[in-house]
């Protein structure tokens, strides 16, 4: 029975020069799933992608693709996987739709379906009738990454490696890469690295964090959001005076991250943290106080971006890993 991961890293390590890129990370990928691969730029993901793409090889360390070792036998390993690079670097001197039939026929596409094919990814990243006939070199930065995507997409590839897909793109653009990802959701792997955390936040089922050659995080949102974030976060809109709200939440122990003032009528927006067992004791205050009104409360979700920065600062802290 095949392996219920399409990507499997062990203890890869790369190191260029002595400085260690990624100091043995290991990781798995299920089958058809979207992941997003994030970490501050010299964090190692560019190394990661490389490797998976069999563009370069680890220090040490393996990665499976299909069951297939890229070290053992990166040429058929290989043939698993469509790499979109973050340069996406195109010949000028070729047609839009030229240049996927001619990409087509380079992944092994039968070549009656190549015509098919090409078209169908022209449609989808909106170049079938804005650009199939154009010339590449004068195309816009936003046309550029979308006839890399369309290359990423052609031919039967398990595996879709897309390195910051959406730079250049506008609003609507980034729409349909949204809706080419949910088209091949779980008859595909995607792997997206981006800087762009609330994009990834939509469309990925998984995310991967790095920082210094290290995986700090990983898991699903939620489990990422358990581990790695403070679950005591919470809100209150509340209406009284702002020194009395302020001393009734320290004399509970609550950490007040933001108070803004919401009318003119002494109503204010209150950010903090605290723990559950005194969360209950704060409430209790709250209602027993008759010059204060709790107008509203809830606890407040983390964001990837909250996530990203509290598992990489964490890194930092605890000094793990080196310099890529």
């Amino acid at each position: 029975m095949p392996s219920k991961d399409a990507i499997v890293a062990g203890n890869l390590t790369k190191k260029y020069c002595g400085n260690v890129a990624l100091n043995g990370v290991s990781f798995s990928i299920k089958r058809g799933s979207v992941v997003g691969l994030i970490g501050p730029n010299g964090a190692g993901k560019s190394s990661i992608l490389k490797i998976l793409a069999g563009l370069i090889t680890g220090t040490s360390g393996d990665v499976l693709i299909n069951g297939i070792s890229v070290a053992g036998d990166a040429p058929h390993a290989k043939e698993h996987v469509s790499f979109m690079p973050e340069n996406n670097p195109l010949p000028d001197h070729m047609r839009v739709g030229e240049y996927l039939r001619f990409r087509a026929e380079l992944k092994g596409v039968p070549a009656k379906k190549i015509r098919a094919n090409g078209e169908k990814v022209m449609r989808q990243c909106d170049l079938y009738y804005e650009a199939r006939y154009r010339m590449i070199k004068g195309l816009s930065k936003g046309y550029r990454q979308r006839v890399g995507i369309a290359d990423a997409m052609l031919g039967d590839s398990e595996i879709v490696i897309l390195d910051e897909p959406t730079i250049g793109l506008d609003p609507h653009q980034i729409v349909g890469v949204r809706k080419i990802i949910a088209e091949n959701r779980g008859t595909r792997t995607i792997l997206i690295s981006s800087h762009i955390l609330s994009e990834l936040e939509t469309v990925c089922d998984s995310f991967i964090i790095i920082n210094r050659g290290n995986i700090v995080a990983a898991g699903t949102f939620d489990d990422l959001s358990d581990d790695v974030c403070d679950r005591r976060l919470f809100f209150a809109q509340i209406s009284g005076v702002e020194a009395t709200i302020r001393d009734l939440f320290k004399s509970c122990g609550a950490r007040i991250s933001t108070f803004d003032n919401r009318s003119s009528e002494d109503s204010h927006a209150v950010k903090f943290s605290i723990a559950d067992e005194s969360c209950r004791a704060l409430l209790g205050k709250i209602a027993a106080k008759n010059d204060l009104i709790l107008k509203k409360f809830g606890r407040v979700e983390p964001t990837l971006e909250e996530i990203f920065l509290h598992s990489t600062r964490r890194c930092r802290d605890q000094d793990i890993g080196g310099e890529q």
